[in-house]
C-alpha cells in the first residue's frame, strides 16, 4: 500500500510540471511585450525629436553676406543704436559693447558664457526699427563665427517673442535682416485680385517697421560646433521721422517713407543742411 501512494504522489508531481512551464512561458512572454512597447515608444520619440529638429529649421531663413552695407548710404533710413541702451550677456575683458559700436572691423565682441549668447537693446520709448545688421569673417574668427542667429522683441525680457531666425555659411561681410510688422489681412488693398507678382509688389508698400521696446539677438550656434562667438559690428536702423521723410515710397525697403529727392545737381546743394 505504501508503495502504490508513493507512485500515486510522484505521478501527481509529475502532472503539475508543466503547469509551471507554462506559467513561466507567459512571464517570458509578458517581458517581450514590454521590451517591443519601450522600442515602439523610442522611435516614436525619436520620429518626433526629428520632426521638430526640421520644423525649426524650416522656420529659419538663410542669407548671404554682403561686402558692403547699402543702409549705410541709404537717405531713407538713420542708425539708431545709440539711441538704446546695450548689455551682454557675457563678454571677455576689453571686448564688450564699446568694441561692438564702435564702427570698426578690427574689433569685436567676445562672449565668455554659456549658450546662448545675447546682445539686448532697449529703448527709452518705443522706436520704429527696420533692419538689423551684423559684421561677420568666417575667415579670421573661424570656429567663433555665428551659424544661427535669433531676433526677438517685445516690452521687456519677460514677453519677448521671436520675429527671426536665420541661418549663415560661412559669412565674411554684412548680414542684413529686415524687420517689419505683420501684414493686416483685413486691408482691403491687401485682398485685391491680379497677378501674383503685383499682390507682392502692392503688399511690400504697405510693410511697416517693427515697433518695439526691447530687442534681444540670440546667438543660437556656431560655426564647427564652436562655444564662443564673434561679432564685430551690430547696427540698427530706423525709418527716417516724418517731419524729415515726407511722403514718397521708398522701393529700397519697402516703407512708405522718403524725401521728395531733387532731380537736378544745382538743386541737390539743398537737400543737406551745412
Amino acid at each position: 500500500m505504501d508503495e502504490q501512494e508513493y507512485a500515486e504522489e510522484g505521478d501527481q508531481s509529475q502532472e503539475e510540471e508543466p503547469e509551471s512551464n507554462n506559467g513561466d512561458e507567459s512571464i517570458a512572454s509578458g517581458d517581450g511585450g514590454e521590451e517591443e512597447d519601450g522600442d515602439s515608444q523610442e522611435e516614436e520619440g525619436n520620429a518626433a525629436t526629428q520632426e521638430n529638429a526640421n520644423a525649426s529649421s524650416a522656420e529659419s531663413t538663410i542669407i548671404k553676406a554682403t561686402p558692403k552695407l547699402a543702409s549705410l548710404i541709404n537717405p531713407d533710413v538713420r542708425e539708431i543704436g545709440h539711441e538704446a541702451v546695450w548689455s551682454l550677456s557675457s563678454c571677455k575683458p576689453g571686448n564688450g559693447v564699446i568694441q561692438l559700436m564702435d564702427s570698426s572691423t578690427e574689433t569685436y565682441w567676445q562672449s565668455d558664457g554659456a549658450q546662448p549668447h545675447l546682445i539686448n537693446i532697449h529703448f527709452s520709448r518705443r522706436k520704429a526699427v527696420c533692419e538689423v545688421a551684423f559684421q561677420l569673417d568666417y575667415s579670421l574668427d573661424e570656429s567663433y563665427t555665428p551659424k544661427r542667429i535669433g531676433i526677438k522683441s517685445g516690452v521687456t525680457f519677460h514677453d519677448l517673442e521671436e520675429v527671426k531666425v536665420v541661418e549663415m555659411h560661412e559669412p565674411s561681410g554684412w548680414i542684413s535682416v529686415p524687420l517689419h510688422s505683420e501684414i493686416d489681412p483685413l486691408d482691403d488693398d491687401h485682398n485685391n485680385e491680379g497677378d501674383d507678382d503685383d499682390v507682392e509688389k502692392e503688399s511690400s508698400w504697405k510693410r511697416k517697421p517693427l515697433r518695439t521696446h526691447f530687442i534681444q539677438i540670440c546667438i543660437l550656434s556656431m560655426a564647427q560646433n564652436g562655444r564662443d562667438t564673434h561679432v564685430r559690428q551690430v547696427k540698427l536702423f530706423g525709418p527716417r521721422a516724418a517731419g524729415d521723410a515726407g511722403q514718397i515710397k521708398a522701393p529700397a525697403t519697402g516703407f512708405a517713407l522718403g524725401l521728395p529727392r531733387f532731380q537736378t545737381v544745382e538743386m541737390s546743394q539743398f537737400s543737406t543742411i551745412r
